[in-house]
């Protein structure tokens, strides 16, 4: 039986199985837990894969809700990863990662089979990341070695408009602005007050002024978390939460001093102190055409129309960082191809559970099945998508 072959009778068996993986779905959709909570989704996960026989290990150091499950089969060579997200947002599963975690069972379930009809060599690891939407799991997995011995990894996401194969996303920069001011009796004794909400005031002003010196890309934003105690007094504290995104991360870095120049002169301004802290956010995705490629090819046999070329997106994710260290395979499966409808909203929420989900997993898990399958069958694919990673990581808007 040649490859082509397993890939179809491979299909038929995740057919066989989308009862299954639909309940699942569902499960972790109607159970959404936040970040680093997740341990719903992440029992069901494991049991599932423990089940289908993969070796499973659940929590690492920082991460009880990550997990990493292993099939090895002959020399254990190359090493895929497929990823899995299942963190929810507040308001629920608005960004469909019930359907990128029931995706990945999916694909592991037929990849796995795939492997043992044609006795590939390789080793499948199925890794659970928590807190993609807050708190970045994946780089924490990052900075403990869980990617160390992988050759590239899959991992898909449910779109608006036609399916793609992503391009580049933002790279952001999270950072906090504390204004310390004195506070006094806003009626009898204002002129003895340093007002910080002012201070906060004068930066969004300032701020708002900055974008027409921004390049169309940069997106800039924030809350005031802490605004005052009453309104009979003199503000003395405010605390802002923001966050800064852009494609080129030099270019981020650069903004992220004018805005905090913002801050700083605010603040004199009011006659007002001024903490600026800043830290990382994510990086952005670094896009390969070689897997991109491979993935399409498997797309289209599977009759899901796909956009040309890898288009960009606005959004950012922690797959990104790792995308920078091994070669990244990233489809997006669409929900919904005649407009755009954004994540994060009420809409993307019932797209997430309705027929069209169903439809994204079985083509989600088939195509990252037989585009893993593809890669086993043919390594010089993986060395061939690390040289394009070196070369696109020699770039200078790609600083690592």
């Amino acid at each position: 039986m040649d490859l082509k072959d397993i890939k179809e009778e491979c299909d038929l068996y995740l057919e066989d199985r989308m009862d299954e993986l639909w309940s699942l779905s569902k499960y972790i959709y109607n159970n959404p837990e936040l970040a680093f909570e997740e341990y719903k989704a992440c029992d069901a996960q494991c049991s599932f894969l423990e089940k289908n026989g993969f070796k499973v290990t659940k929590g690492m150091k920082n991460l009880p809700t990550a997990f990493i499950a292993t099939y090895k089969q002959g020399t254990g060579k190359p090493v895929i990863a497929i990823l899995s997200e299942y963190d929810a947002l507040p308001m629920g599963h608005a960004c469909g990662h019930n359907i990128i975690a029931t995706s990945a069972m999916g694909s592991a379930i037929e990849t796995k089979m795939g492997m043992e009809k044609s006795k590939m060599d390789g080793t499948l690891v199925v890794i659970g990341t928590p807190a993609e939407e807050s708190g970045g799991g994946k780089i924490i997995q990052l900075s403990q070695g869980v990617y160390d011995e992988v050759d590239c990894f899959i991992l898909t996401h449910p779109t608006t408009l036609p399916t793609r194969l992503a391009g580049e996303c933002m790279s952001s920069i999270r950072f906090s602005i504390e204004f310390l001011g004195k506070s006094a009796h806003a009626s009898s004794h204002p002129h003895q007050g340093a007002n910080a909400l002012s201070a906060a005031n004068m930066y969004f002003v300032g701020t708002g002024l900055l974008r027409q010196h921004f390049k169309g890309d940069l997106r800039l934003s924030g809350i005031i978390k802490d605004g005052g105690r009453q309104t009979g007094m003199i503000p003395e504290y405010v605390k802002i939460e923001g966050s800064i995104s852009c494609f080129n991360d030099k270019e981020l870095e650069m903004a992220l001093e004018k805005v905090k120049a913002c801050a700083e002169g605010s603040a004199i301004a009011m006659g007002c102190q001024c903490n600026f802290d800043y830290k990382p956010g994510y990086k952005g995705r670094i896009p390969n055409t070689i897997l991109a490629e491979i993935c399409r090819k498997e797309l289209l046999e599977l009759g899901e129309p796909v956009r040309e070329g890898m288009p960009f997106d606005y959004g950012g994710e922690d797959a990104g960082d790792v995308s920078r260290v091994i070669p990244i395979c990233n489809p997006y499966i669409t929900l919904f191809p005649d407009y755009k409808i954004s994540g994060h909203t009420e809409e993307f929420k019932a797209l997430a559970d309705s027929e069209a989900a169903y439809r994204a997993i079985k083509v989600g898990s088939k195509a990252m099945a037989r585009t893993a399958l593809e890669l086993y069958n043919n390594p010089k694919a993986i060395m061939d998508a690390k040289d394009e990673l070196k070369k696109r990581l020699a770039k200078e808007e790609y600083p690592v």
